[in-house]
C-alpha cells in the first residue's frame, strides 16, 4: 500500500471587517495607489492613526461592505479608525499631530473664545446707550464720535472714526449689535460732514482739500 499523500493546509481565512461600501472602494484604491495590500496599508495605519478619531461606521451612502484586513487583535472600530486616517493622510496638505498638541490647540481654542466672550461682555458695558431720539445738535455728534468739540476735527477724521465705530455697532454682525446706535452714528456722520463743509466750505481750506468729497 503507498503511503497516503500529505497535503499542506490551507491558509486561514483573512479576517474581514463590516464597513461602508464607499470606504471600502477608497481604501482599496488607497492600497493600490501605494502598491500594498489592504493588511500592510492597516498595519501603518495603526501606528499613526490619531487618539479619539471618529468611527466612520459599518455601512455610508453607499451602502453595507466588507474589507479582508488579515491577521489583527484590533477590534473592528480601530480598524475603520486607522484606515480613514489613512486616507485623511492621502491628501497632500494634511498631517499628523500628537496628541498632547492637539489638547493643547483645543485648550488655546477654548482661552480664546473664553476671552472674546469677555471682551464682547466689556465692550457692551462700556458702551454708550443709544441717546432718546435722532441726532439733530452738532455737540451731541461729535460726543458721539468721542471728539472733545465741535471745532477739532475735519471730514477725513469723521469718516475715518466712524469706519471704526460701525463694525461694532452693527447690527448683523457687530460685537455689541445695536440698531439704534448704528441709526444714530449714520445721522451723527451725516450731521458732522454737513458741519464740516458749511463752516469750511469756501477758501483756502476748500482749495486745499480739493473739493468736498461725495
Amino acid at each position: 500500500m503507498t503511503a497516503p499523500e500529505e497535503t499542506s493546509p490551507s491558509p486561514a481565512p483573512g479576517r474581514t471587517v463590516p464597513c461602508g461600501a464607499r470606504f471600502r472602494a477608497a481604501v482599496l484604491e488607497r492600497a493600490a495607489a501605494r502598491g500594498v495590500g489592504v493588511p500592510v496599508l492597516l498595519t501603518a495605519a495603526l501606528l499613526l492613526a490619531p487618539e479619539g478619531a471618529a468611527d466612520p461606521g459599518p455601512r455610508d451612502s453607499d451602502g453595507e461592505a466588507v474589507l479582508e484586513v488579515g491577521e489583527t487583535d484590533a477590534s473592528d472600530a480601530a480598524i475603520r479608525r486607522a484606515l480613514a486616517a489613512a486616507l485623511a493622510l492621502a491628501d497632500p496638505g494634511a498631517r499628523i499631530l500628537p496628541g498632547e498638541d492637539v489638547r493643547r490647540l483645543e485648550a488655546a481654542v477654548e482661552t480664546l473664545g473664553y476671552r472674546n466672550k469677555t471682551l464682547a461682555h466689556a465692550l457692551q458695558r462700556l458702551s454708550f446707550q443709544p441717546l432718546d431720539g435722532r441726532i439733530t445738535e452738532v455737540r451731541d455728534a461729535a460726543q458721539l464720535f468721542g471728539f472733545v468739540n465741535e471745532w477739532c476735527f475735519d471730514e477725513d477724521q469723521v469718516r475715518r472714526r466712524f469706519r471704526e465705530l460701525a463694525p461694532v455697532y452693527h447690527p448683523d454682525t457687530g460685537i455689541v449689535a445695536c440698531r439704534e446706535r448704528m441709526g444714530q452714528l449714520i445721522d451723527a456722520r451725516n450731521l458732522l460732514v454737513h458741519h464740516v463743509r458749511s463752516v469750511y466750505g469756501s477758501g483756502d481750506w476748500m482749495a486745499k482739500r480739493g473739493g468736498p468729497s461725495a
